[in-house]
């Protein structure tokens, strides 16, 4: 046994080597970065940078457009495929082309579907088509992850959960969303992780660095600032962005010990 250990322990070297060498370092230095005055005095200035950052307007304005995505469209995401995983558990035989019409959207060009876009929402202000473009482009992976989740339930737990009387929506809150719970959990953080790299689709989608203030997210800030070679406020917005993933994966983790305990 704990031949097989070092072994695994060998193997993992390669891995969290590459780990270290291309997240762990640069994080670091990107911190490093966000506490200095600039790059070429490197004097330490403390939390100046992200005084700064927190107290520009459309820091707060990209901050308050990047949450309201995660909490209006993730949620909607998440049911949806659900929802649409929960239909499919009765279209079996139906699964492998449905399969294929959930994965095309994740393989054509972001490009070409916001020409689409751009024809279905013609004239339209509101921040909606970038919601629906986000959702679009991601509910296909979602839908297969909680579909192989339900494929491990096992028929039995239903059945002696509608001989106690269990049926309906009853029947999946007590018994279905407890079994699946770590795969919903890993899902909603997917969309959460995927909410902050819609900046592609919403770029090509408004063709600007500077779109409508509904639309104007954390990427697009970092972005306009990585332009004007503004590495601290870069960093120092960068690292803010990495402790809000961070706070909302903690709560994930643990309202979904909470609920399955």
């Amino acid at each position: 046994m704990k031949k097989y250990l070092l072994k695994c322990r060998l193997l993992l070297i390669p891995s969290l080597f590459g780990v270290a060498l291309f997240y762990v370092l640069p994080y670091v230095r990107v911190i490093y970065y966000s506490l200095i005055e600039n790059q070429f005095s490197r004097k330490f200035v403390g939390v100046q940078n992200y005084e700064k950052v927190f107290q520009n307007e459309y820091f707060r304005l990209a901050l308050k457009n990047s949450l309201l995505l995660i909490v209006i469209a993730v949620p909607v995401l998440v049911v949806a495929a659900f929802l649409l995983s929960l239909l499919l558990l009765k279209m079996k035989g139906y699964w492998k082309l449905l399969r294929i019409a959930f994965i095309f959207p994740m393989l054509v060009p972001t490009a070409s579907v916001v020409v689409v876009w751009r024809t279905l929402f013609d004239g339209s202000e509101s921040v909606w088509p970038v919601y629906l473009l986000f959702i679009y482009k991601n509910i296909g992976l979602l839908i297969i992850l909680l579909s192989a989740a339900f494929s491990t339930l096992e028929g039995d737990i239903y059945e002696a959960a509608r001989l106690d009387g269990a049926c309906g929506f009853v029947l999946h809150r007590k018994i279905t969303l407890p079994l699946i719970s770590p795969t919903l959990l890993f899902t909603v953080l997917i969309g959460v992780v995927y909410s902050f790299k819609v900046f592609r689709e919403s770029y090509l989608y408004f063709g600007t660095s500077y779109p409508p203030d509904h639309s104007y997210t954390l990427q697009y800030y970092m972005n306009n600032h990585f332009y004007k070679l503004n590495y601290q406020n870069l960093a120092s917005a960068a690292v803010m962005t990495s402790l809000i993933v961070a706070v909302i994966v903690v709560v994930g983790v643990r309202l979904q010990k909470k609920f399955t305990v």
